[in-house]
């Protein structure tokens, strides 16, 4: 009896976290949707406008009103998080100073030989659709971007472009 409550214990969570996730792709899709600008579209706002050599960035919504997020090192080397609306870049909607940037940061930029938008242009060559959030990362000793999509069937994809060289992680 306590395996059968276990194991349908086990398949609900499984079943709530795959629910969570694809409301998730479902708010993605409608902040992509909604917004007046792209991801680089916005991305090139924070790195010019801001100054954010930006790391991660995503678009989701929040309070029904498409937003962008992005985490990145600012011009006074501190690791920064802004907030602007999806529907006007100028609408700053936070900024937060989290103080000096982490040195996985700083060094993962600096190693980085693409810069984000031409891996976010990469990602969308392989897979077709809208991009939805980029982070820079290492896997394994291997620095690259994550760029997820959401294709035309309205699917969630990852796509890994080398940071280094620009190719294509499957």
């Amino acid at each position: 009896m306590q395996h059968r409550i276990r194991t349908a214990a086990v398949a609900l969570a499984l079943g709530l976290s795959s629910l969570a996730a694809s409301a998730s792709t479902a708010d993605k899709l409608a902040a992509a949707q909604a917004a007046a600008i792209d991801l680089s579209q916005a991305i090139d706002t924070a790195q010019t406008q801001h100054g954010l050599k930006v790391v991660e960035a995503e678009i989701d919504m929040k309070k029904k009103q498409p937003v962008y997020e992005f985490k990145g090192i600012n011009a006074q080397n501190h690791e920064t998080q802004l907030k602007f609306s999806a529907l006007d870049a100028s609408k700053m909607l936070e900024t937060k100073d989290e103080g000096a940037a982490k040195k996985k940061y700083t060094d993962r930029l600096a190693t980085a030989k693409i810069g984000i938008n031409e891996a976010i242009a990469t990602a969308l060559k392989h897979t077709a659709g809208k991009a939805v959030e980029v982070d820079l990362d290492d896997h394994l000793g291997v620095l690259s971007y994550d760029v997820k999509i959401i294709d035309a069937n309205s699917k969630l994809v990852e796509v890994r472009v080398n940071a280094v060289d620009g190719t294509i992680k499957q």
